[in-house]
């Protein structure tokens, strides 16, 4: 999952609906290492992100003489995009940020160029670095995203619980906030059907040891016996089964949940309301084989075709989008995660813990496998979800046929 759509959890809209020019300006001062080149960049950003990209690209016209020209080209359009233009040898996009979801249909159907033999700029996280394809990197480091836990502090006092940093501890504290709230479950989980649903239910397979994409080891079972355990008991909110990016901010706003795992945009909403300081924020818990959080957001690629100047700028561009003060500039203005430890000397204070805690989350960061039946695992994990926890199925016998239907999907899809 990307984004939301208020700041960034998803791609949205159609092939190149918006075209900003960053600015009309006069041409950059001439004498610029890439003067005289022009290029185009896609990225898919909400409305309150894109002045600072904006700013970005024009420091990079300032210092190298390139111009760059922003679209936008949704996750879901620029496979299809790049296949005609690519095919045609005719790219008009230079750089891209893409889904990290959404990439080996990009490898697969070579529309990407091999850039391994690009350095990573020191600095870089090594954990930040997009896997291999087959050997090959084809994808830079850009934009990570990851969930944090949010704590109604003052109910958390009031039912003299502290924030659970086991599993074990969140049975614990799920029950004492019940009773504290009379009865009422106050933990929501994001089990919205959809990609909410498959990354909160791929966090807690691999934190008890299970494999996403086999759904029926032991790993796996036990996590939604555990999952099973909560709904059966009542310490889940019903709203879980409605929990998503959104809700979970209204959820958390409205005491609906006093403990909710959230993107951490929801702490840019809060400090906007003047709310934040009503919560504690933190990495969240670790299951009995490790802390697992899934690493959302976008990588770079440069669509195969692009040479010569073009090519240049737009690995130029790159690097300066790697670089400590363009990721600085992300995480002030826009509270991005950066790819850098280096990037958070300037949090403006209210966000200090929440950028503590996206940092101790990436430190313990999942990447989702990018298999092309990532699809199907998806809808085997709703289909859990809908089985095990809502109609009380046992878990391992309808684990054991997702199992099935997930080995059938990779067959079909060649993998």
């Amino acid at each position: 999952m990307r984004r939301p759509a208020r700041t960034a959890l998803a791609g949205v809209g159609v092939v190149a609906v918006v075209m900003w020019a960053c600015q009309r300006e006069a041409e950059p001062p001439p004498g610029g290492p890439l003067a005289g080149t022009t290029i185009t960049v896609s990225m898919s950003l909400a409305e309150e992100e894109r002045d600072t990209v904006r700013t970005l690209l024009q420091r990079f016209r300032q210092e190298m003489g390139a111009r760059v020209t922003l679209i936008s080209v949704s996750s879901a359009d620029l496979p299809e995009k790049l296949k005609v233009e690519v095919g045609a040898g005719r790219p008009t996009i230079d750089l891209f940020a893409q889904d990290n979801l959404a990439l080996r249909v990009l490898v697969d159907e070579g529309l990407v160029a091999d850039l391994s033999d690009f350095p990573i700029p020191e600095g870089v996280l090594s954990s930040m670095i997009p896997p291999r394809f087959d050997g090959t990197q084809y994808f830079l480091p850009f934009r990570p995203n990851v969930q944090v836990t949010y704590v109604n502090a003052a109910r958390f006092r009031q039912a003299g619980a502290a924030p659970p940093t086991t599993v074990d501890e969140l049975r614990t504290v799920a029950r004492r906030l019940k009773a504290a709230a009379g009865g009422v479950p106050k933990l929501t989980l994001s089990l919205d059907q959809g990609a909410g649903a498959a990354i909160t239910i791929a966090e807690f397979i691999v934190a008890f040891g299970g494999d996403p994409l086999r759904l029926n080891d032991d790993g796996s079972v036990r996590a939604f016996e555990f999952l099973q355990g909560l709904w059966r008991e009542g310490l889940l909110a019903k709203e879980s089964l409605l929990a998503k990016y959104d809700t979970q901010v209204d959820y958390l706003q409205g005491e609906t949940a006093w403990l909710a795992s959230n993107w951490p945009f929801t702490s840019m909403v809060f400090a906007e309301q003047d709310i934040l300081d009503r919560f504690q924020v933190y990495e969240g818990w670790r299951g009995p084989a490790r802390a697992a959080h899934v690493v959302g957001g976008d990588v770079l690629g440069i669509p195969k075709g692009v040479t010569g100047p073009r090519k240049d700028a737009a690995l130029a561009l790159a690097r300066f989008l790697m670089s400590r003060d363009a990721q600085a500039l992300l995480v002030e203005r826009n509270a991005w995660p950066s790819i850098r430890a280096d990037a958070y000397g300037r949090v403006p204070p209210a966000l200090r813990e929440t950028f503590e805690a996206i940092q101790k989350a990436l430190a313990d960061g999942w990447f989702r496998p990018n298999v092309p039946y990532w699809p199907d695992v998806s809808e085997a994990m709703n289909e859990a979800v809908r089985r095990i926890l809502e109609r009380g199925e046992p878990a391992k016998p309808v684990l054991d046929a997702l199992n099935a239907k997930i080995k059938e999907a990779a067959k079909r899809r060649g993998s």
